[in-house]
This record gives C-alpha cells, structure tokens and sequence, in this order.
C-alpha cells in the first residue's frame, strides 16, 4: 500500500470514543507520571504511555488502548524538553536536537513551533507537530544562547543564517487554530 493510500485508509478509520472511565493517571508539570499519588517511573511502561499517547481537539490527553481512549490528566504538558544539542554537519547546516525527560533518544526541534507561553515558559511542538514540550529550565538556558532580540519585545532563534521568530502565547493560539489542530 502506498503511503497516500495509507494516509486515506486511517483517515477512514473510525475513530474510538473516549470512555467515561477515570484513569486516576496524571502528569505534572515537570513532566513526571503518577497512578493516583504514586509515581510512575518504570522505563517501559512510560514508553507504552507516550506510544500510545494522543492529544484530542479539545485539547484533552488520552490514552488510546486496544481501541479504546482513556483520559488522563495533565497538568501542561507531558513532553518536557531537558537538554538541547547544537548540531552542525559538514555542509554548515545547523539544527538543534532535542532531549525529553523519560525518553530515549532525540528529536530535531522545528525551529518554526517555537512560542513563549505563560510565565515567559519556552514551548515548541514536538511529534511531527502533534504535541506541545516544554523547556525545562537548563534546557532554556541551553537554547537561550542563540536567541537574539528583534526589537524592544521581540526574540528570534538563530541557528546558522537564518533566524526564527519566537511567537508570543496568543500569536501561537491563534495559527494554531487556524491551521485546524488543537
């Protein structure tokens, strides 16, 4: 099957309801997992949660499992970025990777998601879009060094020649709902 008849056949796909059952699963907002009070820190069964994590329209996060989706609670967001890695290949091509709290390995950030949200936190959006992280704190300041003023209240990120405006909460509000998604 090729991959536009794939993109057609899950779009097909019904879609699973939420159930109405409480999960008593919740994300703090560094990130870190708990059943109830206890937390959760078994390296497999975060990387069950975050495979089978999913974020609905209305902005609520569920788990989807055996076809079916639980809600689980979040206090912000459960991707939070702890390190950033300034990479630059032989061609003078810069990207930065990105490290998260409870996961293996990388992901390159798109430079283009970036906003500053409440409390002048740093977001982006990660999983080919899908989902908002957040910088930690050392993570901020990592990245902080390649940012540059525009003007009086205005910042971009520069990574090679190129610089990319970071977006205020209420900017990135409103094309993210004008672009359709959550």
């Amino acid at each position: 099957m090729n991959e536009k008849n794939q993109h057609t056949s899950q779009e097909n796909t019904p879609k699973p309801a939420v159930t109405g059952e409480e999960t008593g699963i919740f994300v703090d907002r560094e990130g870190d997992w708990f059943y109830g009070e206890r937390p959760i820190f078994r390296k497999e069964i975060l990387e069950t949660f975050y495979a089978s994590l999913r974020l609905l329209d209305d902005g609520r996060y569920v788990l989807e499992w055996q076809g079916r989706l639980y809600p689980i609670a979040v206090a912000d967001t459960p991707f939070v970025i702890t390190r950033v890695d300034r990479i630059t290949n032989g061609a003078e091509e810069t990207h930065i990777l990105l490290t998260f709290k409870h996961l293996e390995g990388t992901e390159p950030l798109d430079p283009s998601t970036l906003w500053v949200g409440r409390d002048n936190v740093l977001y982006c959006r990660v999983r080919h879009g899908r989902f908002p992280a957040r910088f930690s704190r050392p993570a901020y300041y990592q990245v902080a060094q390649w940012i540059e003023p525009v003007d009086n209240d205005r910042f971009a990120l520069r990574l090679g020649d190129r610089l990319y405006p970071i977006a205020q909460s209420t900017e990135h509000d409103a094309a993210f709902r004008k672009d359709g998604a959550a």
